[in-house]
């Protein structure tokens, strides 16, 4: 099955210092600048369309879930003693 046909066209303007990032990483990937600069924009945007998905719930299921957030936070026991400890990487 053949290629879509491209057919639009997209001119930016960008400073050479985000320019050579882009060429730099395309090489690496061993893509072209075009290539790497769509693939990159097409997943931005659909991981933005997908942040704004709506979810329709019910009333009833609605207020579980409000009732649940608005409710008082429990501590467990061993994220506190988690979050207590010391380890080397941290300051």
């Amino acid at each position: 099955m053949p290629a879509p046909r491209k057919t639009r066209t997209v001119n930016l303007r960008i400073d050479p210092e985000a320019h050579d990032l882009i060429a730099r990483a395309a090489e690496v990937c061993g893509k072209s600048i075009t290539a790497f600069m769509t693939e990159a924009s097409v997943y931005t945007a659909q991981e933005e369309l997908l942040d704004q998905r709506f979810i329709g719930v019910s009333a009833e299921v609605f207020e579980a879930v409000s009732d649940k957030l608005a409710a008082p936070g429990v501590a467990r026991d061993e994220l506190v003693k988690l979050l207590q400890s010391k380890v080397e990487w941290m300051d």
